[in-house]
């Protein structure tokens, strides 16, 4: 962990005196301060970013998924003296990347989430807060000591399907957690579904890719795991 931090903060060794450091812990900004960096911190409060978020219409970075990335930007909005206003008009047109809890169709019954970004479960465990009757896909090369957890937001979850080539894994993370289903690979997994979906009386679905996993033992990478998904789903 302490050569991971002493890497991340190299982005900030070639910063003068004149430059910002946006730091958002203030673990982070204590070992800034040993190291005797150049830049003038600025501590990131996401308090500041929520008294507009309610402003912003675009649902893309409504959602509380967004309040750590967003609240930077709001930071930096403000240093280049950028209105609120102005602010919230720009995020409103603002569209985001493929495959990042990218909502790629909804209608009045049901949402379907690309997520496949999420390679490990912290990254993972924003999109299950921030959902609700979920059909969730995970499953592929699993990270090292990677850890799941459920908490409060298990009852988010309607129910998970495995796919990729280490199941058993996955199995032992959600076992006795939340119902689940080994469906080996996404075509399998998106048959399951819509065989649950299908006498369902839940009135609002959603069928949410987040693998919480690498997706090298099936794919070439995260981006053809996430178009291979929107490729099933549009079928």
């Amino acid at each position: 962990m302490k050569n991971y931090i002493n890497s991340k903060f190299k982005i900030f060794l070639n910063q003068s005196k004149n430059d910002f450091a946006f730091l958002n812990n203030r673990k982070f900004i204590s070992i800034y301060k040993k190291k005797r960096l150049q830049g003038k911190l600025k501590f990131v409060s996401k308090k500041n970013y929520i008294l507009v978020r309610n402003k912003i219409k675009n649902l893309y970075l409504k959602s509380k998924i967004n309040d750590e990335n967003m609240s930077f930007v709001y930071e930096i909005a403000k240093k280049f003296n950028i209105s609120d206003n102005s602010f919230v008009r720009y995020s409103n047109s603002f569209k985001g990347l493929n495959h990042r809890h990218e909502i790629f169709h909804q209608n009045k019954k049901i949402k379907f989430i690309n997520d496949s970004k999420a390679t490990n479960f912290e990254a993972t465990k924003n999109a299950l807060i921030n959902n609700k009757n979920i059909y969730w896909i995970l499953g592929g090369l699993p990270k090292k000591n990677d850890f799941f957890y459920f908490n409060n937001f298990k009852s988010n979850i309607i129910k998970a399907y495995i796919i990729g080539n280490h199941t058993s894994f996955f199995e032992k993370q959600i076992k006795r957690k939340i119902s689940y289903i080994v469906s080996k690979n996404l075509k399998k997994a998106i048959s399951h579904i819509y065989q649950d979906i299908k006498f369902s009386k839940i009135k609002y679905k959603t069928i949410l890719l987040s693998p919480a996993a690498a997706s090298y033992d099936q794919f070439k990478n995260f981006e053809e795991r996430g178009n291979r998904f929107k490729q099933l789903i549009k079928k």
